[in-house]
């Protein structure tokens, strides 16, 4: 304990008169322009954590670790769009090393969103969004590995986009799409898929009609195809295997706007089918499914949000399985000290069924044996020394619990606390 006390106490001094040198020095607006229209902000951020369960399993050690991470934003605004774009290298280094367990990662991540509209919004127009993320983790020596946090090598794709037209009568409509991938490197020397999570891709298509016969009601109905091919070529008992392709339809209406002047929300509720690896060869789910939303603006200082969701998938974790997932997430934010001080605190709830697909000759090989119950609730502090420098700070918590018939369930059981302080240094 003290030397973790050590650690977290010498970086708070040497962050503090770091910040007090430069909030002396620099005294110009932050970021680059170029033009009256682009800015470039150039940063790094470097910090200390603690994690009781860096592993992210039921057997998972303690562990300290040091992050730095290099970053580059942009900004443009144009008459009637705005781009904005993010790139940002992290290293991690743990304290402790262990053959299986935590280890040393490094990633890269990035993200651009475009906004463009010839008309004010909820006025009469036309309006187009496109949004792109994408992150890759390595970790060094990884070979893949159980439990919940992952952990493991990984790369996200993420590329959504939505075309609205209003019309002057309060009708509108949208189109939108996307594409998604996800890749795990878990696999054996001979190709195959081994121990460890499972990706896919998946392409989504949809659209929405609405009609708001007033400021405070918006009438919605939406509809969505999704299609996914899925890690499943390998890996089973013998015998019929589902195929590695999937797909689902969802219908949802429900009601949308405004409640009052600072309350926003979407409420919509319909039906969704899901059928796993072919249906036939795999099988069908199918069942009732929400999608809300609301946020609040209390007052110029407060403001909160809700958001709830349900919708099915392939599994990550499990071979040839689909799965169920339900989520409520609720946040609230607090800016302090004249706004040099903001706070956030969440509590997110997340439930996953898993329900198996996977057959041999004799018939279904597995079954849904188990589910999963993952609560967490996040603290965070970031303090303004000026337009430069910002000590940033954390607190986490989560709690999982797998119940079931088989010793699944156990593998995902564990709790987690973790903090983190930390600078972040703007030019």
């Amino acid at each position: 304990m003290r030397s973790k006390s050590f650690v977290v106490a010498t970086l708070v001094a040497s962050s503090f008169a770091c910040l007090s040198a430069f909030a002396e020095v620099m005294d110009r607006p932050a970021g680059i322009s170029i033009g009256q229209r682009m800015t470039l902000k150039p940063y790094v951020a470097t910090s200390v954590s603690y994690d009781t369960n860096a592993d992210g399993r039921n057997d998972g050690k303690e562990n300290v670790y040091w992050t730095v991470a290099p970053g580059f934003g942009l900004d443009y605004k144009g008459d009637s769009w705005t781009l904005l774009a993010n790139i940002q290298y992290q290293y991690n280094a743990y304290a402790k090393k262990r053959m299986y367990g935590a280890q040393n990662y490094h990633g890269l991540s990035e993200n651009v969103a475009y906004r463009w509209a010839d008309s004010a919004p909820g006025e009469k127009g036309w309006a187009l969004m496109l949004a792109q993320t994408y992150s890759k983790t390595d970790e060094d020596g990884s070979q893949g590995s159980g439990g919940l946090e992952y952990g493991t090598d990984r790369q996200a794709f993420n590329l959504v986009g939505a075309l609205q037209r209003r019309f002057g009568s309060g009708m509108h409509a949208d189109v939108n799409g996307g594409y998604y991938w996800l890749d795990y490197n878990s696999k054996g020397s001979n190709g195959t898929l081994g121990y460890g999570p499972y990706g896919w891709e998946r392409v989504m298509g949809g659209a929405e009609v609405g009609w708001a016969p007033s400021k405070w009601t918006d009438f919605l109905l939406a509809g969505s195809y999704q299609y996914y091919k899925q890690d499943n070529s390998s890996c089973y008992i013998g015998g019929y295997q589902p195929s590695s392709e999937s797909d689902g339809i969802t219908v949802q209406g429900g009601l949308g706007s405004y409640a009052t002047d600072h309350i926003t929300y979407r409420l919509l509720a319909g039906w969704s089918r899901f059928e796993y690896g072919g249906g036939s060869s795999g099988m069908t789910s199918d069942g009732f499914t929400y999608t809300v939303s609301s946020n609040w603006a209390i007052s110029e200082t407060w403001k909160t949000m809700v958001m709830a969701t349900s919708f099915y998938q392939p599994t990550e974790r499990e071979y040839g399985s689909s799965q169920r997932v339900d989520a409520l997430s609720w946040g609230l934010a607090h800016s302090m000290v004249r706004g040099k001080l903001q706070g956030m605190f969440d509590i997110e709830y997340r439930h996953e069924n898993p329900e198996y697909a996977w057959r041999n000759a004799n018939g279904l090989v597995g079954s849904s044996d188990y589910t999963l119950d993952v609560i967490t609730f996040r603290l965070s502090l970031t303090y303004v020394l000026n337009r430069y420098a910002s000590i940033f700070s954390s607190v986490s918590y989560r709690d999982s619990n797998g119940r079931g018939a088989s010793s699944r369930g156990e593998d995902y059981t564990y709790n987690r606390f973790a903090t983190t302080l930390g600078v972040k240094l703007t030019y």
